[in-house]
Parts: structure tokens; sequence; C-alpha cells
């Protein structure tokens, strides 16, 4: 009987043998689907199970797309590609390199499942374009609740793509996908140092002045002292400004690094229970120095490169990802801020790693897209242990003040928020189609698990769902 789990094994259960499917083509995933209708079954699909939400957990039968992983097609006329479901970003980048191709979002962790992440939240962080995964796909073959197979591009039944890309397998089981490539253009990073409270006393002007010089950037906020590293990144022509060999794998080692080095620290001077005023000495000494000295660098980089796939060893560390609009993130940094505090105050709780910040320009081309009505910057808290109460308090805590700003939290990184609060802060004319369209596909909730049940109740077209 396999025990299933998430990156940061704080989710795991169990599915019965007989219940575990890793089909191998289109028709395996039909006689799964045709079979689980014929016995009233529930059905969800897994990817990787990054996820810290419970989004993918089902009590029926469990399909695991593990063996579904070909990339089938390049089309260079039309700059797709087409790929098997199970196919990892990692491995999509590293047969489009050589090729002088590129995915348009390349996620850092690349055990990602194109078949989850074109149908999900799955963002990187952009000034220019898209940062969500999903706005690029151009179709997928998708097997139904009664096994029929539909195909959906822009050029068949068009009118469904939108709410395809935040599928989040509730429609039917994603088999292929295609995806918008570009050619490859080079990143070159560079680092900026300023602190919160300059940063945010102009937060507008701060945001557009980088969207100016550059296309994409990536904060990190430290709480021990309000720094702010900006990492600033900028596409360039991979012909005048090729990436040097000694250059072109440092943020993959910078990856590495975190993985390796600063989140290992930061667990081991977690578990010293010291007060909080040695552990933000701490903090900044093992965690805020060695990733300010990238301050000064400037490199150029392949961004396939960025793709790397996460080990199983790795430290499973949390995040607690809400974006809110740019207006109100200044007031919500400080709230923020104010949170920390009274925790360190009254807890003796401190985060020691730093609260990461993504930039998501205005998207409309997912119908749960978390920027929708306008651009969007996320405050999303790390911390090394999953498992501590007083992080479970922080994150109940940091909702209720997010919900004030405006926030809006990720399906598959919010843990607790999500499940509450999602319906409530996305845009609900999407969300009213989303479910309509949703109903036609799925007519007796096959691929509805309790997770979506919860989230979506009292919100639903129809009362699809008691």
């Amino acid at each position: 009987m396999p025990t299933l789990s998430n990156w940061n094994e704080e989710i795991k259960y169990e599915v019965a043998d007989t219940k575990f499917k890793t089909p191998r083509s289109i028709s395996d995933v039909q006689s799964i689907i045709k079979d689980a209708a014929q016995h009233n079954e529930k059905v969800r699909v897994i990817g990787a199970m990054h996820s810290t939400t419970q989004c993918m957990v089902g009590s029926g039968i469990t399909i695991s797309m593990k063996n579904m992983a070909e990339i089938l097609s390049v089309d260079e006329e039309n700059m797709t590609a087409t790929v098997q479901a199970g196919v990892t970003i990692h491995q999509l980048c590293e047969y489009l390199k050589p090729r002088g191709f590129q995915p348009p979002v390349i996620l850092e962790y690349g055990n990602f499942q194109i078949g989850a992440i074109s149908g999900t939240q799955a963002n990187d962080s952009s000034l220019s374009d898209s940062a969500q995964f999903a706005s690029f796909v151009v179709g997928v073959k998708l097997i139904k609740a009664i096994g029929e197979m539909m195909e959906i591009s822009e050029k068949q039944n068009a009118e469904y793509l939108p709410a395809i890309r935040s599928h989040y397998g509730l429609f039917g089981v994603v088999c292929e996908v295609t995806v918008r490539i570009w050619k490859t253009r080079h990143l070159e990073f560079s680092y900026e140092m300023t602190d919160l409270e300059t940063f945010s006393k102009n937060v507008i002007g701060n945001v557009n002045r980088l969207r100016n010089s550059h296309d994409q950037a990536f904060g990190l906020l430290f709480q021990a002292d309000g720094k702010f590293m900006i990492q600033k990144r900028k596409f360039v022509d991979a012909t005048t400004k090729p990436a040097h060999p000694l250059t072109n794998n440092l943020e993959a080692k910078v990856i590495n690094l975190y993985a390796d080095l600063v989140l290992p620290l930061a667990e081991a001077s977690g578990q010293l229970n010291l007060p909080a005023h040695q552990q933000e000495w701490l903090s900044t000494t093992l965690v805020d120095l060695p990733l300010r000295a990238l301050s000064h660098s400037t490199y150029i980089i392949d961004p396939n490169d960025r793709a790397l796939p996460y080990r199983e060893n790795q430290p499973h560390f949390d995040f607690f990802d809400w974006v809110f609009p740019e207006e109100n993130w200044s007031s919500m940094a400080q709230g923020w801020v104010s949170l920390c505090n009274k925790f360190e105050a009254e807890k003796n709780f401190v985060l020691t790693l730093p609260c990461l910040v993504y930039f998501l320009k205005q998207d409309e081309n997912m119908l749960l897209s978390r920027s929708r009505g306008g651009n969007m910057m996320a405050i999303d808290p790390e911390y090394q242990d999953p498992t501590d109460p007083k992080w479970l308090e922080f994150r109940l805590a940091f909702s209720e003040v997010a919900r004030q700003h405006g926030g809006i939290p990720h399906i598959n990184k919010t843990r607790d928020g999500a499940i509450r609060w999602f319906a409530e802060a996305c845009d609900q004319d999407a969300l009213s189609k989303y479910l309509e369209q949703r109903k036609a596909f799925d007519p007796e909730n096959m691929f509805v698990n309790e997770f979506f049940e919860t989230m979506f109740k009292g919100r639903l077209c129809g009362g699809w769902i008691s």
C-alpha cells in the first residue's frame, strides 16, 4: 500500500495498491476513468506533490502521471512544445536548451510536472510578462468524467481555455499539454540593497523604476533588521551577451547553497530554543550575510539552468504565500512587521529565514489568476520547521492581517489560508464562470476532493456540491 507524502512531509496518506494507478497512455487513462465512473469512485491526479495544502489528496483512485513523461514535439514555426503530463520542467528545459529555446516561465524547482502546473497558480516573479506558467498553455488533451477525450486549445473549444489554465485536476485528467516557448534569452542578474522603510515610502514608484529597466525582480525581506534585497533580472541577447562558463551555473549554485547550507543552519539554530534576540543575531550571521554577499554580483545565465530538481533529503521548509495589490503592499508589509514584533515579544518566535517577495504582472489568461485585477506583490514568509505550533499560530494570525489588506492566498502553497479564504478573496465573476464550466465537465463531481468541497462551499453554481 503506497504511502504518499508532499515535499515537506507534512501531508501523508495511504492509497491501496488497487487504487493507485500509473497509466502509460491516453487509452490507459480512459480505461481508469470509465471503470471509476462505473463504480462511482472519486479520482485525483498527483504530480510532484510540492503543494503544502491538501489540494492533491484523494479518497478514491489516485493517478500518478510519472509514466507519461515523453516530450512529443516542438513546433518551431508556431513556437510551441507538446509534452505528456508527467514531463518535468527540468526535463523540458534540458530538451529545449540545445535547440535554442526555453519555456516562458522557469520555476526553480525542476521536479514540477507540466500536467500539474498547466492548471495551477505556479509562478515565478515577473515585471514584464505573466509570472504564471499556466498562462502560456495553449492546448491540452483531457479525459473527462465519462472517459471521453477532449481537446481544448486556441482553435478548439477555446471558450474553456481560461478555465483549463486553472484546472487543478477538477475538470478531468490532463494527459498532454501544449505550451508556448521562446527563443532563448539569457538573464542578466544584479542586486540592490535597500530597506523596507525606504522602499515602502513609494512602492508604486519603486516598482515602476524596476519595471522600466528590468524584466523580472525578486525580493528577500529580513525580519531581523528590515533589510530588503532585490534580485533584478533582465533579458539580454544570447549572441551579444553570452553566459560565461564560470558564471552560467551561478544561480543554480546559489539555489543549492540555500538548500544545502542556509536552510540546515536555520533549522539547527531554531532547535537551540534561544532567546529571540540571539535568534536574530544568528539569523543575521548564518542566513543574511551569505545571501548579502551576492548583492555585489552581476552575472549572466541561460534560464534553462534554473530548473533544478530538488532532492528528497533536502530540508523540508514551509512557506505561506499571499499576494496583494501593489497599492496595498506597503501597509501590508508594515502589518507583517508588527505581527513579527508581536510574536517575537510574546512568544519568542522569530522568522529566521527571509520573507519572499514576488512580483505578479496583471494576468487575465487564467480564470483563477491571482492577478486578474491588477499588478500584485507577494509577502511569502518561510519557516524551517513546518511542525512548530508557533508557526501555525503565526500563519493563522498572518491570514487575518492579509485579509484586511486585500490579500489573495495561493491554492497550492497557503496552508490553512487557501481553503478558508481563496473563494472569498478571488475575482467573483471569474469564479462563478469557472464553477459553471467545471460542472459541465464533471456533473457527478468525480474529480472534486474534500479540500475543494470545503474551499468552494457556499459559492457554487446551482448547488452542485451539497
